[in-house]
């Protein structure tokens, strides 16, 4: 895998790097909620937002269902932390053919600081392009991505390959086996010794060196939102705080970006993948497809 530096990793799911995150308070504004019932914010008119990729190009698999999370940012490139309840989106070709009849596509905040809007996909191989509407005005401009071309990244249906993890016992190098202060839990069982034998949530993640509001939550909803049933294992991202080499696993999986959440089977399938970010809600969702 090449190598990038932390900045470039981090950053590297989003289609477009914001500026520090933030509120407006633009004339026309009027409050949301999101999926928690919460105060969400201000939504302004369209024609204020621009569309902000919350994945990786490239990194959606072909030929199977799976989300991609969009955020909103201001003209001025601040990620805003209000928006709609609702937005429509259609999926066209590159060449601007439909490939996806619209779909409505819910406001998702619960839990987290920064709202996502999550598009279901089921697409061939090829490059795309997202149309986002509200109130039937189209959101910035349409957001271009590939599917498919990733060969080793594990998607819903694989297998997920058998691999250890970091652990208090073993920390295979990796130091610390754990950013987060203080440290989480989900360093005790490594994942070779549970997969396919029990269902695995394994969140790849590094808490303390992400870059931007919208990967750092993800392993403290995870822990707020765990149901019984489920191993739950976490994976820090750099082998060591030089940010030199990251940790086997993600060379393993063919991992460049993060967070990344595998939910897996008793039987070792993987049955969703969340990339980047999710919010309570569709966290639990996930969770319950494992069991």
């Amino acid at each position: 895998m090449t190598r990038l530096s932390r900045r470039a990793f981090v950053l590297g799911a989003s289609g477009v790097v914001l500026a520090a995150c933030g509120s407006s308070s633009a004339g026309g504004a009027k409050p949301a909620t999101g999926t928690d019932g919460a105060d969400a914010g201000p939504v302004l008119p369209a024609d204020q937002y621009q569309l902000v990729q919350f994945f990786k190009s490239g990194t959606p698999p072909a030929g199977v269902p799976f989300r991609l999370p969009f955020g909103l940012g201001s003209k001025e490139g601040v990620l805003q932390a209000g928006g709609p309840q609702e937005m429509r989106a259609r999926v066209l070709t590159a060449a601007g053919k439909e490939a996806q009849a619209e779909v409505a596509v819910p406001r998702h905040s619960s839990g987290i600081e920064r709202p996502y809007w999550p598009l279901p996909i089921n697409l061939p191989l090829g490059t795309y392009q997202a149309v986002f509407t509200m109130d039937g005005k189209a959101v910035g401009s349409p957001a271009f991505f590939d599917v498919g071309g990733i060969k080793d990244l594990p998607k819903p249906g694989d297998k997920l390959p058998v691999h250890s993890t970091p652990t208090t016992k073993n920390t295979e190098g990796v130091t610390p086996i754990c950013t987060r202060q203080p440290a989480c839990s989900l360093h005790e069982v490594s994942l070779d010794t549970v997969l396919g034998t029990k269902p695995v949530a394994l969140l790849v993640a590094t808490p303390a060196y992400c870059q931007t509001a919208i990967c750092g939550p993800m392993l403290d909803v995870m822990l707020a939102n765990a149901v019984d049933g489920i191993t739950y294992i976490h994976a820090e991202v750099w082998k060591d705080d030089t940010f030199k080499d990251t940790a086997p696993l993600l060379s393993a999986y063919g991992i460049d970006y993060e967070p990344v959440l595998f939910v897996v089977r008793a039987d070792g399938t993987v049955v969703d993948r969340l990339d980047v970010i999710f919010d309570a809600v569709e966290l639990k969702a996930s969770l319950a497809k494992a069991l």
